[in-house]
Order: structure tokens, then sequence, then C-alpha cells
């Protein structure tokens, strides 16, 4: 009978939200809101400015074609806050920012909308965190005739060296100790720096190129969306 009570007790609290918090599971409500990107006239890129809190999440809206490269780059103020990019309507992740960092490039298979996701950690959102942020959305290749010049989009081959290019202003491009965003930074290098390439890569969805400068020096691996031909 005194267990019965009991479970009633907590029946009746849980039912008028007078439970003590921390008894139940928290339960995170959906809030995102979405905002399609689109680029101005002879321009291949945007940057949008925004805040989120708690469980709210952004889906900025991309329309690309087949072939071309998508890739988002965010900076924030809170270390929890992280992108995503998937194909719209889909729950798979060509690119999980939670796992791969938050300079995410992906080759689309399909055209069609994309989304790229800006969200906080379940642990931050939990905690009602917020987050200011800055997110950059490119769109480049997918047609051959129109792509001047060649950014480093293959495997093998390829020119002799590449340039630094589409940094953001006052900001320099990372050459890491191994292809991925996680390891550790070797060189920071400013546009305009002509490096020798020495192959590509892909690491998940990224593509990685291991370069050096003429001198040999800097040697490592950069992001492949930040190179384009050079003629060294």
């Amino acid at each position: 009978m005194r267990l019965f009570i009991l479970f009633a007790c907590a029946t009746l609290l849980f039912l008028s939200g007078g439970l003590a918090p921390g008894l139940w599971p928290a339960q995170a409500s959906a809030q995102d809101r979405s905002e399609r990107i689109s680029f101005a006239p002879g321009r291949s890129s945007r940057t949008v400015r925004d805040t989120i809190s708690g469980y709210e999440a952004v889906d900025y809206i991309v329309r690309v074609m087949a072939g071309q490269r998508l890739a988002a780059t965010l900076r924030a103020s809170n270390p929890s806050s992280y992108l995503n990019i998937k194909a719209r309507g889909s729950s798979e992740a060509l690119f999980n920012g939670s796992i791969e960092g938050n300079v995410g490039d992906v080759i689309v298979p399909s055209g069609g909308d994309y989304v790229v996701e800006v969200y906080l950690m379940r642990n931050a959102a939990r905690r009602g965190e917020s987050a200011n942020f800055s997110l950059t959305v490119e769109v480049t290749g997918g047609d051959p005739g129109n792509r001047q010049p060649d950014f480093a989009d293959g495997l093998s081959g390829g020119p002799d060296f590449w340039e630094v290019a589409n940094v953001q202003p006052g900001d320099r491009l990372n050459v890491r100790a191994r292809p991925s965003s996680q390891a550790t930074t070797v060189a920071r290098l400013r546009n305009g720096t002509v490096l020798r390439n020495l192959g590509c890569r892909m690491n998940g969805q990224t593509r990685w190129c291991r370069v050096e400068r003429r001198d040999g020096s800097a040697g490592g691996w950069a992001a492949g969306r930040f190179l384009v031909e050079s003629g060294g």
C-alpha cells in the first residue's frame, strides 16, 4: 500500500509539473528555424551572422547542382557550437561537425536543396547556453567550362603548384600535420602563397592536399577548397 501511495503521489506531481528537476529525463523540444541562402551576382559565397540558444537550431538552405562543392565554415563564440551538412529532408549527414570540426567541405552527389544546420551540443543546450556565430557558405565547381582557376578537386595528377585562395580577410590557411581539421597546425599561410602539390586524398567528405613551399618548408596538409591552380 505504501509503495502504491508513493507512486500515485509522484505521478500527480509529474502531471502537475511539480516534480523536482533532474528526477525525470530532460526533453529537448525542436526549435529549428530556416533561412534560404542566395548569392549576390558574380559571387559564390555568402556570410551570415546570427545567434542561437538552448535547443534552437538554424537550417540554412542552399540550392546546389550535382557534382558541385558545398563548403561551410563556422566561427562561434561558444565552443559547443557545430554545423552539419545534409540533403534537405534527409536524416543522414554528409558532414558531421561534432566529429570533423567546423569547416565542412563536400561534393554533393545529386542536385537539389541542401541544409547547413548550426546547433549547440546537447549538454550546452540543456544548460540554456547561447552562441553568437558567423557562417560562410560557398558553392563552387560543377561546370569545368566556368571554373577558373581550377580548384583542388582531384585525387591524383593536377597542377605542379597550388595557390592559397578564398581565406577570409585577416585570416590565414591552417596547414595541418595530418589530413584532419583536428590535427596540429604546422603553418598558417596568407592568400597568394604558392605551394607545391604533393597529392590529395579524402578524409570523410573533406578533400585534403599535401603541400609544401617551394623551398620545402611549411610541409603538411591543407583543405583543398582553399587551393587553386597556380603557375608556380
